[in-house]
């Protein structure tokens, strides 16, 4: 059954504050329903073309965007120590440095991990048979993400979906939209084509407009291994 949303006024925006201070650290937009399905619509429109680009080409990208992260280690950080009010080496040692290594890793190893694999059909070989294991893209995948976590989690699940070749959809928790729109910066200027990936802010009305939207599939938070098997159709 269809669920209704909640129309909210065009131009709304969400106010971010420091939990540790109350104080207010900035704004982001509320999106409208109607935007959240162009986004899913941009979304769909660019996945042919990045989801034919080679594996090495999308990890060169997500290694240019680990570049700028550790260029700009302390200035991520207080962002984030800003929005969560966790001291920043916390920022730091807990949501940036596993999320470098997890860019690292899949950047490099995605080719392997999903590459054919031949399954046994027993005695049926003898008759010139095989069978193969082939792994591709879902399409756009939605990700809804938590606020505790505003980092570490949310970019963990984007490079994976893009590693496989998907595009991606992220709204983040209402509680921490800026470190989400600066993963979005990040992945821009790391050479990201447009519309590949998107961040649309919002509340609870934005989350349930992604859902509704006939996204691929969508991801909450899962361990690494469980969100690289969502983000693929087998």
């Amino acid at each position: 059954m269809a669920q209704s949303i909640p129309a909210k006024s065009p131009g709304a925006e969400i106010i971010v504050y420091n939990p540790a201070t109350t104080e207010e650290i900035g704004r982001a937009p509320l999106t409208m329903p109607e935007e959240v399905a162009r986004a899913v619509g941009r979304a769909r429109e660019a996945r042919a073309a990045w989801a034919a680009r080679s594996f090495h080409e999308r990890g060169a990208v997500i290694m240019q965007a680990r570049k700028i992260i550790l260029n700009e280690l302390d200035e991520i950080a207080a962002l984030v120590s800003r929005e969560t009010g966790k001291p920043s080496p916390e920022a730091i040692a807990m949501e940036l440095a596993p999320a470098l290594d997890l860019m690292q890793y899949f950047a490099r190893k995605t080719a392997t991990l999903l590459r054919p694999r031949r399954i046994s059909v027993g005695l049926y070989w003898t008759m010139g048979r095989s069978s193969y294991e082939i792994y591709k893209p879902q399409g756009v995948i939605g990700i809804i993400s938590p606020w505790n976590f505003p980092w570490a989690t949310p970019l963990a699940e984007v490079v994976m979906a893009l590693m496989a070749g998907n595009t991606v959809v992220l709204k983040p928790s209402e509680l921490t939209p800026l470190t989400a729109l600066k993963i979005n910066e990040v992945l821009t200027r790391a050479g990201l084509p447009e519309n590949v990936f998107q961040v649309v802010t919002g509340d609870g009305s934005t989350g349930a407009a992604l859902v509704a939207s006939g996204v691929d599939k969508i991801l909450f938070t899962l361990a690494p291994i469980s969100i690289l098997a969502a983000a693929l159709a087998i």
